[in-house]
């Protein structure tokens, strides 16, 4: 059941949010598989790790196999695999709240992962934070948390910790979540003995874990690399991180928290003040997340779905609360009359996570999806022989969505290597968005162009303004037009998504 239900969220899935979700997965898995694609620089200077692309490398091989890659199932097959995820973080939930804190509020939280809006409009998409979620959910059902009145929730540490490791392998990052976790175990019980237990049980599943990563990476870049250590070397001792945009510290409590659990927020911290009254619920697992978001907010970049795994957590205390609420008796066992109800409950949150959740999956940035679904057609045809994007970087899919070998390029945005770089670092992006005009004459002049001169040509509505008469002049009109979105906070990415198609071959 919990599959079907995102069976067919994946297939309401029409949408574009992060780059990342095509960028770092499916482009790299589709090069993998069909030979021909885009990976981007962090792939060439080996900073991502190829464990999250191979899962839908799998699904590709598969279609090649079949000889249904030239389908729609090439955009439809990875949104399956998606959908499993998914269905795992919902299970995964639900038996993780019924050891912590009983059936009863199992079933509310699986209900709160079920409408959730970033469940189904964040984690339903090929995100390696996605397959993250999946893994530190199912590692959160075997942790041995402890309950308030000093017993421990039946589990397994050596199965939490073998889950824990594919999280980390999926996503180094993870760790971090796993550090906090095992430092409560410290603290609970700071007994030399267990520590040494538990640090040489973490070392024996940890050492097979990092070789597996390795010889997966091996297998990827057909050369030994460890993407962690490249990837501290940039984000950390470099600091261009926020080459991407710079967060404040406090941008995971007052941005992350509210977009992750929207109107749900208010039963999560609800449900962590009252779980310390509670013979029955501990509060464990709400330090354990406190402690991963406060280490999360050192960097200078953070995103809201770096917080994915977190998920569960906060799931869960917010069925604490909406069990409370809506129970005849306090936490403390005294009878009470409650104004709240379950169903009043259940349709507020409804309302209020499913209804944004349909506009992000089939409204908000639908243009840079369906440019590609006509591209592809006009690929299959032969009208459509090699694409140029004048946009901000990675606003589109790229060959995982196009599926033909032609030329296709757009604008670079690289960021240097060292941080020594960045006065003096040029990329073309942000000298299109300077000089637009005088960008493309310089393109596509026939004496100094370095690329083909493209059959078309993607833009937003928002630079058409400012470059249509230049278009038309080196022979270019506009061909189709793509609703995108109705609001962005990007001013370069408002309005619809355009399409020029180049017609006047007397054009020089």
């Amino acid at each position: 059941m919990l599959l079907a239900l995102r069976l067919v969220n994946a297939m309401l899935v029409q949408t574009y949010i992060h780059p990342d979700e095509t960028w770092q997965s499916l482009e790299v898995a589709h090069k993998l598989v069909f030979g021909y694609g885009f990976v981007t620089w962090e792939w060439r200077h080996g900073l991502r790790g190829f464990a999250h692309p191979m899962l839908f490398a799998c699904v590709y091989k598969a279609l090649q196999v079949l000889g249904l890659d030239d389908t729609r199932l090439i955009t439809v097959a990875p949104y399956v695999l998606v959908a499993v995820i998914a269905a795992s973080v919902d299970y995964a939930t639900y038996c993780f709240a019924r050891r912590v804190a009983g059936t009863d509020v199992a079933r509310l939280a699986l209900f709160c992962s079920l409408v959730s809006c970033t469940m189904s409009s964040g984690v339903m998409r090929p995100l390696a934070n996605s397959a993250e979620t999946a893994f530190t959910a199912a590692a959160f059902v075997y942790w041995p948390w402890t309950r308030t009145d000093r017993t421990t929730a039946k589990g397994s540490l050596p199965t939490a910790l073998v889950f824990a490791a594919m999280a980390c392998i999926i996503r180094p990052t993870s760790g971090i979540i796993w550090m906090c976790a095992i430092v409560m175990l410290f603290v609970r019980q700071p007994r030399l003995g267990r520590a040494i237990r538990i640090l040489a049980l973490a070392t024996a599943i940890g050492v097979p874990a990092i070789s597996s990563m390795l010889l997966i990476d091996r297998v990827g870049y057909g050369m030994w690399k460890f993407p962690p250590y490249a990837f501290y070397l940039f984000n950390v001792r470099e600091g261009l991180g926020t080459w991407f945009g710079e967060s404040h510290p406090l941008y995971h409590v007052v941005v992350s928290m509210p977009v992750l659990f929207t109107t749900m927020l208010p039963f999560v911290v609800h449900g962590v003040w009252i779980a310390g009254q509670s013979a029955r619920v501990t509060r464990e697992p709400a330090y354990v997340a406190v402690g991963a978001i406060a280490l999360f907010s050192l960097v200078g970049h953070m995103e809201y779905r770096f917080l994915y795994p977190l998920l569960p957590i906060g799931f869960m205390y917010a069925a604490v609360s909406i069990h409370t609420l809506t129970s005849k008796q306090s936490v403390t066992g005294q009878s009470k009359h409650s104004p709240w109800s379950v169903r009043r409950i259940v349709a507020f949150l409804l309302v209020t996570n499913i209804v944004p959740a349909l506009y992000l999956n089939t409204v908000h940035q639908r243009g840079v999806v369906d440019v590609m679904s006509y591209l592809r057609q006009g690929a299959q045809t032969g009208s459509v022989t090699n694409i140029g994007f004048l946009m901000p970087c990675h606003s589109t899919p790229f060959y995982s969505h196009l599926h033909a070998n032609i030329p296709i390029w757009f604008l670079s945005c690289e960021p240097p290597l060292l941080a020594s770089g960045l006065d003096t670092h040029y990329w073309e992006a942000g000298e299109f968005e300077q000089r637009p005009n005088e960008f493309v004459h310089a393109m596509f002049a026939n004496t100094s162009t370095h690329r083909e001169k493209p059959s078309h040509l993607v833009l937003y509505d928002a630079m058409v303004v400012r470059v249509q008469k230049t278009l038309n002049e080196v022979g270019y009109v506009e061909d189709a037009r793509f609703f995108n979105t109705h609001f962005n906070g990007d001013e370069r990415r408002r309005g619809d998504v355009v399409v020029y198609r180049y017609s006047n071959p007397l054009v020089q």
